[in-house]
């Protein structure tokens, strides 16, 4: 993989996230209209005086956003574990809200929750900014720790939310730092990029549908590649949705899909021998050290039900289209960069 990934927007901050050349359109409507709070181990992102999600991680296993309001203000993801609510799901209960983790990290699993699993740990935090008090995304570092509290490895981010027509977006990079020594993600379904809806959205518990780039529905969806993924459903009576791009620049795409009609939608590059059940398909990926590799997602958060060929649009939009991937591009770990070593804060 290209140590800077070219994904390409035509407005300047998007641009710089993504370290690239513009050439893309975004969708209809788009607008720079978020703010950051930091408050006590945690960043508050509002729309006017509104909250709208949180990002957090002080006393957690690894950071998570919750909540998540849609552009109506209804909650797309679930409460659990981190409010108690009647009648929700308790199963699961490491898969909080909008997360990053994985489960076979050099052996050791960073996607369950317990004293014998990792922890990813943030060590700094900043905000990029647009002009004098005006931010456009947060800015971390974080460690992924062993179980006896050593460091493994390293993680920076970026993370901006932004509007369009099509209801909010939210753009993830994160660069995966072999710091400390080889790393191997072995090839597992539990990870990597994910997200778990509201229990009123889910296939199982309520109204709820999968659909992917590829036609893919419901339980069919699970494990099989696709550009993006839709999960559709209603709160309070409501239509509401997320849709997860993934991007023609990330290790493996399109990338598997860990799609549950109960409620669990993760992108996961690094499961093909699980999903397939074919030994062949192995797709773990080694970081030698002092190298890494870059990944992008793109999360849309809308109000109402948007139709495939729509999503197909918007994914070209936002996204870009695999005929325009660079022939240099190798969808492996290069040595770092100045863009890609972690920041120092």
């Amino acid at each position: 993989m290209n140590s800077v990934i070219r994904l390409v927007f035509v407005v300047s901050v998007f641009a710089t996230l993504m370290s690239a050349t513009c050439v893309h359109a975004l969708p209809p409507g788009f607008a720079q209209d978020f703010t950051y709070k930091q408050t006590d181990g945690a960043v508050d992102i509002l729309k006017g005086s509104t909250v709208v999600a949180r990002y957090v991680y002080k006393d957690t296993s690894r950071p998570y956003i919750y909540p998540l309001l849609s552009p109506a203000g209804l909650a797309v993801t679930r409460d659990f574990p981190m409010k108690t609510v009647e009648g929700d799901q308790t199963d699961h209960p490491h898969q909080k809200s909008m997360w990053t983790a994985f489960g076979d990290v050099n052996g050791i699993d960073f996607w369950a929750e317990s004293d014998k699993c990792g922890k990813i740990v943030q060590k700094s935090i900043d905000f990029d900014p647009i002009s004098v008090g005006q931010y456009w995304s947060i800015h971390t570092s974080n460690d992924w720790l062993l179980p006896d509290g050593s460091k493994l490895m390293q993680d920076v981010r970026k993370i901006a939310f932004q509007s369009c027509d099509y209801g909010t977006l939210i753009v993830t990079r994160l660069v995966l730092n072999a710091s400390e020594c080889n790393i191997k993600f072995g090839d597992s379904k539990e990870g990597f990029f994910g997200i778990r809806v509201a229990p009123s959205m889910t296939v199982t518990k309520g109204k709820g549908h999968i659909l992917n780039s590829e036609g893919d529905k419901d339980n069919d969806a699970w494990g099989k590649r696709a550009k993006w993924v839709d999960y559709t459903g209603e709160v309070n009576g409501k239509k509401v949705g997320i849709t997860m791009f993934d991007s023609p620049y990330n290790y493996g795409y399109p990338t598997y899909w860990h799609a549950r009609d109960y409620g669990l939608v993760a992108a996961n590059p690094f499961g093909g021998k699980e999903f397939s059940g074919d030994a062949k398909n192995d797709s773990s990926m080694t970081i030698e050290y002092t190298n890494s590799i870059r990944f992008v997602y793109v999360t849309l958060i809308h109000d109402g039900e948007i139709d495939a060929k729509t999503l197909d649009e918007l994914a070209e939009q936002v996204v870009g289209s695999p005929k325009e991937k660079p022939a240099e591009s190798k969808d492996k770990p290069q040595e770092n960069s100045e863009d890609n070593s972690p920041e120092k804060k």
